[in-house]
């Protein structure tokens, strides 16, 4: 049998390890209330928190999609100038293109002039320059257009971003209104105490990561850009487009005022083409007149050296008569008998006609080839006067045809 002692030590002990586990029973029960109040509260912050990051990422999308939309509407002007500047410099690249044609059809024309005629006049000095100021506008035209295209397809480029920004903000901030439609306003409701042997002081004595093992698996989640990256590139796309705006702005002022410039100077050239063929065309045609009136002396020149000429034939053909009768007579008288040959007076006199006779004859001779002569001068020279004056004629009607050309063809 037990003895009783160790029959009252069991049940002693049986009593101590009963109040020690209600002991440890009322704590943990405690202690998991308090948890659960702790779980509750946290559960409400976070909602709070979690209705507010809405609140406030709803707020902020609004106000980044107000400046995306303000930015498209600024662009949008932009676009519309860009757009009308490139088709002015595409028209103002082909009126260019058929300017320096039609100048380099007037420097041809030109052309056709004699080689006696090719100087570097006033007019072709005009025209090199005009056709110089040409080429170099074509050239300036051409770099701002490239220059517009490259500006436009960037601000293509950032207004297609900005549109994608803006349906993605769009998007989000539909998403964020679904979030917090389906997020209820939280409502803090705490557990109750359902029994009264609870004491809450006690659960400090209980840690319940202690003595339980807890393995939750996390869930992975993408990496997410942080607020600042995500608002900063927002910002970095409306300022980019911007500047895009802001140079647009200055490239079609600057473009304008270089071909404002452009056409005064072509318009400037072109006066002073016009002005220095209608100058040739006066100074030819003065000169022409000149040559008129130098043809005018020279035929008649002309005309009066024939004349002479004619005259001396005739004075040669009157003398040849006689020429001959004192010749004959000379002849007759020579026939003497050899005793009758004397130099009388009437062979001295017979010599001294016929030689007389025969001077006169060389003298008419000699002034007839003389006068031949020059009349053969008189009649080339009538003749280079006669040329220069048809191709002087010629140069007038080219000049006058280039002056009637213009320096810009006919619109139809």
């Amino acid at each position: 049998m037990t003895l009783p002692s160790v029959w009252k030590q069991k049940s002693a002990d049986s009593m101590n390890k009963a109040t020690v586990q209600r002991k440890n029973l009322s704590e943990h029960r405690a202690a998991y209330f308090k948890f659960n109040e702790e779980v509750r509260r946290s559960q409400y912050s976070m909602q709070v928190q979690v209705n507010d990051a809405l609140k406030k990422k709803k707020n902020t999308l609004e106000l980044l999609i107000d400046k995306l939309n303000s930015t498209i509407t600024a662009a949008e002007p932009v676009r519309q100038m860009l757009a009308a500047s490139k088709i002015k410099l595409e028209k103002e690249l082909e009126e260019k293109r058929t300017y320096l044609e039609w100048n380099m059809k007037r420097v041809e024309l030109r052309n056709q002039r004699a080689p006696t005629e090719w100087v570097a006049d006033e007019p072709q000095r005009q025209l090199l320059a005009q056709e110089t100021l040409l080429r170099d506008s074509h050239a300036q035209q051409e770099k701002n257009f490239k220059e517009i295209a490259e500006t436009c397809s960037s601000l293509e480029v950032s207004y297609k971003e900005l549109e994608e920004d803006i349906a993605d903000k769009k998007l989000a901030w539909e998403l964020n209104n679904q979030a917090e439609a389906e997020c209820q306003q939280p409502a803090l409701k705490l557990p109750s105490i359902n029994c009264k042997r609870m004491d809450l002081n006690a659960a400090t004595n209980v840690r319940l990561d202690k003595d339980v093992e807890v393995h939750v698996a996390k869930a992975e989640h993408p990496t997410l850009l942080s607020p600042n990256i995500w608002h900063g590139s927002t910002m970095k796309n409306i300022d980019k487009n911007k500047r895009i705006q802001t140079r647009s702005m200055g490239l079609c002022d600057g473009c304008d005022t270089i071909s404002r410039k452009l056409a005064e100077a072509i318009l400037q050239a072109h006066h002073w083409v016009a002005q220095a063929l209608e100058e040739r065309v006066k100074e030819q045609k003065k000169m022409i007149e000149e040559l008129q009136e130098q043809l005018r002396l020279t035929l008649e020149e002309v005309e009066e050296a024939e004349t002479t000429v004619a005259m001396l034939k005739q004075a040669l053909q009157d003398l040849a008569e006689p020429l001959r009768v004192s010749e004959k007579r000379l002849e007759i008288h020579s026939k003497r008998p050899q005793r009758e040959l004397i130099e009388d007076d009437v062979n001295i006199h017979l010599k001294s006609e016929l030689d007389e006779l025969k001077y006169q004859e060389a003298l008419l001779e000699q002034r007839k080839i003389k006068v031949e002569t020059m009349l053969s001068d008189l009649i080339g020279t009538r003749d280079e006067i006669q040329d220069d004056i048809q191709l002087k004629q010629f140069c007038v009607d080219l000049d006058t045809k280039c002056l009637e050309m213009g320096s810009y063809p006919d619109k139809k």
